[in-house]
């Protein structure tokens, strides 16, 4: 059989993988077509596994992401013809502006939807949702999506290894993250505790300013105690310091 692609559609989350899906068609030695979706996702595969991938980058995970958790997943599913002839026919019947309005956003989902036609291509672009002058470019996403069904097949696709593994690295950085907390708290309650002894210093006999030099008493203790850092600041320059600078 020889073939050729009809359709690519790139979906690009913010916080996981690009999924790619491309509509292929296929023809026997009698002309007969057969068509069916290719599929590749790339990791992170969904958002919670994003931040296993983020905490690996930073170091914050001290366990090196295995092969199996890394690799792409990829599948094939076949199209009826029926179905594919009607993407066919949209392509070939609907227009779409050349000019959509603009739009602009931050997290979310980038779109690309490519469509060949032997040397002829062109190329769909948006984020979020599709102008609305797209419409049918918004159907035929919309199909493609239904029939690679991501959710289900990265699911079935993964391996029972690999869901142990984003588990124990879910559970590892879970505990990382609740001892970084839990060291910041004792950091800050160390730093407020020498601030609030500074305090009682300042009452008593002042304070010399570390950074104009002045001694005295005209110095403001903020407490911002138990979750904040305390500070000082001198009224004679206007400038913040903190027992570090002393």
């Amino acid at each position: 059989m020889s073939g050729k692609v009809l359709l690519v559609l790139k979906a690009r989350p913010s916080f996981a993988g690009e999924l790619s899906i491309c509509l292929n068609e296929e023809r026997d030695s009698e002309g007969r077509a057969k068509y069916s979706v290719v599929c590749q996702k790339k990791p992170p595969l969904n958002e919670n596994e994003f931040a296993i991938f983020a905490a690996m980058r930073n170091r914050i995970v001290d366990q090196n992401l295995d092969e199996d958790i890394t690799k792409t997943i990829d599948w094939h599913r076949e199209v009826p013809p029926l179905e594919a002839n009607r993407i066919k026919a949209a392509l070939e019947n609907q227009v779409v502006s050349v000019a959509p309005e603009s739009v602009l956003g931050l997290d979310g989902t980038t779109y690309e939807l490519l469509v060949e036609r032997g040397f002829n291509r062109i190329q769909f672009t948006w984020w979020g949702e599709p102008p609305a002058a797209w419409q049918a470019i918004r159907e035929l996403s919309n199909t493609l999506l239904d029939l690679a069904d991501p959710a289900s097949m990265i699911e079935a696709r993964q391996s029972d290894e690999r869901k142990r593994l984003i588990q124990q690295l879910q559970i590892e950085l879970h505990n990382q993250q609740a001892r970084l907390e839990n060291e910041g708290t004792e950091l800050i309650r160390i730093h407020n505790s020498q601030c609030h002894e500074l305090a009682q210093t300042l009452s008593k006999a002042g304070l010399k300013c570390p950074n104009c030099g002045v001694h005295s008493a005209n110095i403001r203790y903020f407490d911002k105690s138990p979750t904040g850092k305390s500070y000082f600041i001198c009224k004679a320059c206007g400038r913040s310091f903190r027992p570090e600078d002393l």
